[in-house]
């Protein structure tokens, strides 16, 4: 992967650490330690490398729909189900499926990568945030909260839609259209009385709120964070220089799987570059044609169908296939040191008959 020294130890590390939390016999986990007998031989003795876990195949996604919570989740942790925060996906490539992270997980995946990245491109700290989406099983609303939280802030204001019902109306639809008003009167009636200073939402909601809101309204401005679907960089860059033009913006790319990833560079007119925080994701690609486990490549500048292990105790991801088409990156130069890994670049849905298109408004 083009690593240095202190990235492969961090990395050789914690696939040890996880390897040995899933995969005990007595206190691991159900599925991945039923797995590991079909197998034939003990992983935390095999794997000694994220190039070792090509044995372990594709993950088939199915399985997380077809077996209960709890068979993905250790039972040395499964004992303090107090102490467990659950997550449903959006369903974007079909039903949704739901997960767990234990408080610190959760936190490694969305709140410190956000604080980190943050500070790095000096987006502001403290002011008065509105957060424009999901809440109910969906993660994103949590984290819109320990965000800002994080940050110096009080929890933001919010505004609620359902993103599986917006995903049902047909884009440029008269429903589709009534449904975004909806959203944009209600987050508009905060902004008529609350001073509002950072936003979080999805680039269509942004760009709608940026036509309704005052000229004064856009100019306070100060922090804009996108999340929820993908954005190009042409459509950022419009953001920034026509809707929202005196507030740092902030992308971050991810899922309710796997946490968030985030951007390292604010500049004008920048690509679109996304990095793991910590151990806890490692990218790979499956290059076009390709489907089978041996093909994955993880050397910067290769690109593909996106491919992720997620390294986390509470919950593992072996080789699992997501629904975007990335290229490779290698870790920025001057990036703070807890941004380690390989990062991807432009992430963008892949147009294949299985991927539902990301349209709409999430």
């Amino acid at each position: 992967m083009g690593l240095n020294s202190s990235a492969i130890a961090g990395l050789s590390e914690r696939l040890a650490q996880i390897i040995k939390i899933h995969f005990d016999p007595q206190s691991g986990t159900p599925y991945w330690t039923e797995f590991a007998a079909r197998l034939g031989f003990d992983p935390r003795e095999r794997i000694k490398s994220i190039d070792d876990l090509a044995c372990f195949g594709l993950m088939d996604r199915s399985i997380l729909l077809g077996r209960p919570i709890s068979d993905f989740i250790p039972k040395s942790l499964a004992i303090h189900p107090e102490k467990l925060l659950l997550a449903q996906t959006g369903g974007t490539l079909g039903d949704p499926v739901w997960t767990a992270y234990s408080v610190e997980d959760y936190h490694d995946a969305f709140v410190q990568p956000f604080v980190d990245a943050a500070r790095h491109v000096g987006f502001p700290a403290a002011g008065t945030w509105l957060y424009v989406g999901p809440t109910g099983p969906h993660v994103i609303g949590r984290a819109a909260r320990s965000i800002a939280r994080a940050t110096g802030a009080m929890e933001p204001f919010t505004v609620d839609f359902d993103s599986r019902w917006a995903k049902k109306l047909p884009p440029q639809s008269f429903a589709a259209d009534r449904y975004l008003s909806h959203i944009v009167e209600q987050a508009m009636s905060v902004t008529q009385v609350q001073p509002i200073t950072h936003l979080f939402s999805t680039p269509p909601i942004l760009e709608a709120l940026g036509k309704a809101m005052t000229d004064s309204q856009r100019a306070e401005i100060r922090g804009v964070h996108y999340g929820g679907m993908s954005i190009a960089a042409d459509m950022l860059s419009h953001l920034k220089r026509d809707v929202f033009p005196k507030a740092v913006h902030l992308s971050g790319y991810g899922n309710t799987l796997i946490g968030c990833c985030m951007e390292l560079d604010a500049a004008a007119g920048r690509q679109l570059r996304y990095f793991p925080w910590g151990c806890r994701v490692v990218f790979g690609v499956l290059p076009p044609g390709k489907d089978e486990c041996t093909s994955i490549m993880r050397k910067p500048g290769t690109a593909g169908r996106c491919v992720i292990t997620c390294l986390d105790p509470s919950m593992l991801l072996i080789n699992y296939v997501e629904r975007d088409e990335v290229e490779l990156v290698s870790p920025q130069i001057d990036s703070p040191p807890q941004f380690c890994l390989p990062g991807v670049l432009n992430p963008k849905p892949i147009k294949r008959d299985d991927c539902v298109p990301l349209v709409g408004l999430y």
